[in-house]
């Protein structure tokens, strides 16, 4: 009877033992845990590194595909300048064929007489004119380019003896495929300094 008593005390002991061991806290991973909550800074987005990498030449330039512009300003209340009006004109490229673009014209008359601003063709004949009242404003825009020789250059000039008292802008929108028409120069659209000659218009 007393070596089964031994025996079965032996037995609760190593299996309280066992139990104890069991429950006994893990040590932490402390390699994992630190693996875990420190920051990727590999990864991190940098602020600096974002402005470093900036193509700021890409920005300025125009995505492919895009517009072209250019503008000319003229002032006919200077008597010094000698400017009467502007001048826009565009080929497609070397070819020197037509391309269609859109050119718009702001002027106002700061005389106290009424001016007359004449809207010119390349070929020298066709023409509109406007009136333009004392102390107000005009604007306008016009599709032009479609025929080489006709349309693809246009000046926008004040009849009469400068300075007019006529003063405004002129400016176009072109295909990206377009050049500046050679009649204008190396730019899209420049200041005309003396008015071209035409024949007398006709009053209708």
């Amino acid at each position: 009877m007393k070596l089964q008593a031994i025996f079965t005390t032996s037995l609760l002991l190593a299996a309280v033992a066992a139990g104890a061991q069991t429950k006994q806290p893990t040590t932490p991973n402390t390699t994992g845990t630190t693996t875990l909550t420190t920051p990727n800074k590999q990864n991190a987005p940098s602020t600096s590194n974002t402005t470093s990498n900036t193509n700021k030449s890409n920005a300025q330039s125009p995505a492919a595909g895009g517009q072209r512009t250019d503008f000319a300003l003229f002032d006919g209340t200077d008597p010094t300048s000698g400017e009467v009006g502007a001048q826009c004109g565009a080929t497609l490229g070397s070819s020197k064929n037509s391309v269609g673009f859109t050119y718009y014209v702001t002027v106002s008359n700061w005389s106290d007489e009424l001016k007359v601003l004449q809207v010119l063709y390349a070929d020298g004949e066709e023409m509109a004119r406007y009136q333009i009242p004392a102390h107000t404003s005009f604007s306008f825009s016009q599709a032009a380019g479609g025929t080489a020789g006709v349309d693809d250059w246009i000046r926008v000039f004040a009849e009469g003896t400068a300075p007019s008292g006529l003063a405004g802008s002129m400016s176009i929108f072109a295909p990206a495929a377009a050049k500046p028409n050679s009649n204008v120069g190396q730019d899209f659209c420049t200041t005309l300094v003396s008015a071209p000659t035409t024949a007398a218009p006709t009053t209708r």
